[in-house]
């Protein structure tokens, strides 16, 4: 849908309720679910945002609280904001709107007191998330909001030195656990002002806590530039044996890799005065087996991974989004997970087509290359993933590249001069899985508008003259790496065969010119473009 989607009907909070309910049944024994259907349901109706926003703010101020059904509304309300901030990075222009009259809701909701402090909270942080962008003046306007309200910390941020520093210091007493410690500041300090928040930083050095000295590193790949520039400034300050751990020497030497390159210099001279001072750098601990679940890249370029450590009674379990114009987008990692419910998601993986078991190679070489995607766009990936890194030892995760083309012809060289057989790449075209290729952006979908409506077919061949081409090089990079994920799948479930030749070839056909209207996937992915951009789909 290229308009604005309908107002919610009294059918859709009917079914916003039962959702609810689902999902705070399922949510008692695991984690919540709604079901495919309801998950369909929920994807197809982004005006459903309204009631069930409705709904929890409802469940959250009723006099006796259902405490499962309060965060089952509150996991609904989650997945329904990153569905839309999904079509917001599509360029929809009702997505961008709708997120931000959740905003103005929740000034409405903070002036109005309909909450208490903590719960509206609860709201502003699902925007964090979903990973909404919230503009300044909005930020502002919910600072002043929180301000008002009785939230202690926050207004304690906003009033100036003295009260952050007694805040910082009861955090400290608090913690043990700097990850912990990231997760409380970004509670309440994505709304403070980027001086504010430097002034914490700058705090969190200076403090007598070590787990806050600890956290530094961390904020290295803080989202906020400002942030992540006053940590290296109080780093760079407290590079001696007293106040840098050998942990903090670790870290620093991490990420200093995976930061924008015109970030490194300054860890560059932290680093080397704490080797200097005499700061040895801690070991790493040695690798655990892992099982591996990678998903299929699909046509907007992502990509997930889920991995656990296999045996005990608990175990790991971490995970991680991969998008290919954003770098490591996304990223979780939870210890001492009961061995059920690390069973219950495995299998969840293995009932999906999109997913193959993987060795730690093909996982390494991926998030190596998006890290390098995301260091190209100053869009670092989150201090989670040196939790990660840490637990299954990945020390030489890296901003390292595939040389796309380099990596293409190598493949096209190992395949060699066979003949093509014909409809040997009928999978790209009709393959259940693969029904998510096609492009969708404000420039596609200009080209369904009109009256009459343009006709399919004639959308599909300006896609193939005018769009694709100047889309060779994504497409080329996409099939390599959909090549080496099904190169690199492990065991015998292999829903596509070993296809990947077929991706290498197209690959390299792109990369070399040939006329798209010569390959048929290239053609498939115009139709599906073009029948997406007529049907107006989300």
């Amino acid at each position: 849908m290229t308009q604005a989607p309908p107002a919610a009907t009294a059918a859709d909070k009917k079914r916003v309720k039962a959702l609810i309910r689902a999902a705070a049944k399922t949510g008692r024994h695991g984690a919540p679910s709604i079901g495919p259907d309801g998950e369909a349901w929920i994807e197809d109706k982004p005006q459903s945002l309204w009631p069930i926003l409705d709904e929890v703010v409802a469940l959250l101020s009723a006099e006796k609280r259902d405490e499962a059904l309060a965060g089952a509304g509150l996991w609904l309300l989650a997945n329904q904001l990153e569905l839309i901030r999904y079509r917001l990075d599509r360029g929809y222009d009702w997505a961008a709107a709708m997120l931000e009259t959740y905003q103005h809701r929740l000034i409405e909701l903070a002036r109005d007191r309909v909450l208490e402090g903590p719960d509206w909270l609860s709201l502003v942080n699902l925007l964090r998330d979903a990973k909404v962008p919230v503009r300044p003046d909005m930020a502002e306007a919910m600072a002043m909001a929180l301000a008002e309200e009785d939230i202690d910390d926050a207004r304690a941020a906003a009033e100036g030195p003295a009260p952050v520093r007694s805040l910082v210091d009861e955090l400290g007493r608090l913690s043990d656990n700097p990850f912990t410690v990231v997760e409380a500041l970004n509670e309440t300090g994505s709304l403070l002002p980027v001086e504010i928040r430097s002034f914490m930083t700058h705090e969190l050095g200076l403090s007598r806590h070590a787990v806050l000295r600890e956290t530094l590193p961390l904020l290295l790949l803080d989202a906020e530039p400002e942030t992540r520039r006053a940590a290296s400034a109080i780093l760079e300050q407290i590079a001696v044996p007293e106040t840098f751990s050998p942990v903090m020497m670790r870290r620093c030497l991490l990420v200093r890799n995976w930061v924008p390159e015109a970030e490194r210099a300054p860890i560059d001279r932290v680093v080397r005065k704490a080797r200097l001072k005499g700061v040895a750098c801690a070991q790493w601990a040695p690798a655990p087996d892992l099982a591996i679940q990678v998903s299929m890249m699909d046509g907007s370029g992502a990509q997930g991974a889920i991995f656990n450590t296999p045996k005990g009674r608990k175990g790991l379990l971490a995970g991680l989004l991969l998008k290919q114009h954003l770098g490591v987008t996304d990223t979780w990692c939870h210890r001492d997970v009961p061995r059920k419910d690390i069973a219950r998601m495995v299998e969840a993986t293995r009932q999906d087509a999109a997913w193959l078991p993987m060795g730690r190679d093909f996982l390494d070489m991926a998030v190596q290359h998006h890290l390098h995607k995301g260091a190209a766009l100053g869009l670092p990936p989150g201090p989670t993933l040196i939790e990660i890194a840490e637990e299954i030892g990945a020390a030489d995760w890296k901003d390292r590249a595939l040389d796309v083309q380099a990596e293409i012809a190598r493949l096209y060289r190992e395949i060699g001069p066979t003949p093509e057989a014909p409809g040997q790449d009928v999978w790209m075209i009709d393959s259940p899985i693969v029904q998510s290729w096609f492009e969708d952006d404000p420039t596609v979908r200009a080209m369904a508008v009109g009256k009459p409506k343009p006709k399919q077919a004639a959308i599909a061949a300006r896609v193939l003259k005018d769009v694709l081409p100047d889309r060779r090089g994504v497409w080329a990079e996409r099939m390599l790496l959909l090549a080496l994920w099904l190169r690199a799948g492990r065991g015998n479930f292999m829903p596509i065969g070993s296809e990947w030749r077929d991706c290498a070839r197209l690959a390299h056909d792109l990369l070399a010119g040939r006329d798209l209207a010569e390959l048929p996937p290239m053609v498939a992915i115009a139709e599906r473009t073009a029948f997406a951009a007529r049907a107006g789909r989300r």
